[in-house]
């Protein structure tokens, strides 16, 4: 939902501002860089937002959806038709709006991908595998990114050998294909476990890149064949991609079990026998709290008395920032009884493994200092 809200900020961002981005873009550049700043401040301050701003506005420029959606608009561009409306306004601004887009995303790799880029370089045997190989495609995905983003500035690309430049500029596709793979990678999991907002991403994804291929195929074939009927093409093309991204919806949401609640304060019952009274009994203890959009399961061991082990039992949240909240559960290990705050960048998701925690002490009898 959020990808498609980005993709249609883009297309009125650039029907809306078509000329004065083109006159000067600089200003636009300005303001893009300031937004991906605050995304990076507000991270480290652990601000958080909630309801319509936190669900659908504030995910365009943390998780820099609306820099996919310029992407999108620039990976879009040379598939219209030649002479189209579409394909003059888009071509003209492509290396405008191919800057924006990347300012944005880097705004989401420094707020983000920081603490990933730590964990591969100091301890990646502790990283999922799922997340290890996304973490190392994003990496990639940095190295490609950068030498397209500095080389679409007017002023660098006019320094640079015409036919350098245009072979440079065809990573590009590598680029818009290891997009697709990161967001994939990060939301399959979530996806698998029945989460709907990771269903609807990686449907949404899937059909957006998959019909941008059908389209770049299709504008190839109409240079070699010039009574091939581009236009029917893609519409028809469309409503199959559509229909496919529409059964990949399905097939991933009837696959999944449905999540027992998305109750943020449920706890699930312990299956280690329970004491009424609040004495300590030594045993196993669980309970789950809602992340960020999906369930915690936090499962702690009470032997003399004593918390000796914290573990995630299930873990069905964004798999994103799974990485904030395992640093979590090995602080609480260390302080087990001690108030520990949510983490910078992850609030939601660590304040529901907070919360399964203090849950489980509560049903062992414990209390924090």
């Amino acid at each position: 939902m959020v990808f498609l809200i980005a993709i249609l900020t883009a297309i009125l961002f650039v029907l809306i501002f078509e000329k004065p981005l083109k006159k000067n873009p600089v200003p636009f550049y300005l303001i893009f860089a300031g937004l991906s700043l605050a995304v990076v401040i507000v991270n480290r301050l652990g601000i958080t937002f909630e309801g319509f701003l936190g669900n659908y506005i504030y995910p365009l420029f943390s998780k820099a959806t609306l820099g996919a959606g310029f992407f999108v608009l620039v990976m879009y561009a040379v598939t219209f038709k030649n002479g189209s409306r579409a394909i003059k306004l888009l071509m003209s601004l492509r290396g405008e709006l191919s800057i924006i887009a990347s300012i944005l995303t880097l705004g989401h790799i420094v707020a983000y991908g920081i603490t990933y880029l730590s964990k591969l370089l100091t301890a990646p045997s502790k990283m999922q595998p799922i997340v290890l190989i996304a973490t190392i495609l994003s990496v990639v995905m940095v190295l490609v990114l950068m030498p397209l983003f500095i080389t679409s500035f007017k002023k660098i690309r006019r320094k640079m050998n015409p036919l350098k430049w245009k072979k440079l500029q065809r990573f590009a596709y590598g680029f818009y294909f290891l997009v697709y793979l990161h967001v994939v990678l990060f939301n399959i999991t979530a996806a698998l476990k029945g989460s709907e907002r990771s269903i609807v991403n990686v449907s949404v994804y899937s059909a957006v890149f998959l019909w941008y291929l059908i389209c770049r195929i299709l504008k190839y074939r109409s240079t070699k064949n010039k009574d091939l009927n581009l236009n029917l093409f893609r519409y028809v093309s469309l409503a199959i991609v559509l229909l496919l991204s529409v059964g990949l919806f399905f097939a991933l949401k009837f696959k999944t079990t449905p999540k027992e609640s998305d109750a943020p304060e449920e706890v699930v019952a312990s299956e280690e026998p329970q004491p009424e009274e609040p004495s300590v009994v030594d045993g196993t203890y669980s309970a789950t709290a809602l992340g960020y959009e999906g369930n915690i399961t936090v499962e702690i061991v009470v032997k003399d008395g004593e918390v000796t082990d914290v573990y995630f039992s299930s873990y069905e949240d964004d798999e994103e920032y799974k990485v904030y909240s395992d640093d979590l559960i090995k602080t609480i290990k260390e302080h087990p009884l001690d108030n520990i705050d949510t983490v910078s960048g992850a609030t939601f998701s660590t304040r529901g493994v907070i919360k399964a925690y203090e849950a489980a002490l509560k049903k062992a009898g414990i209390e924090k200092h």
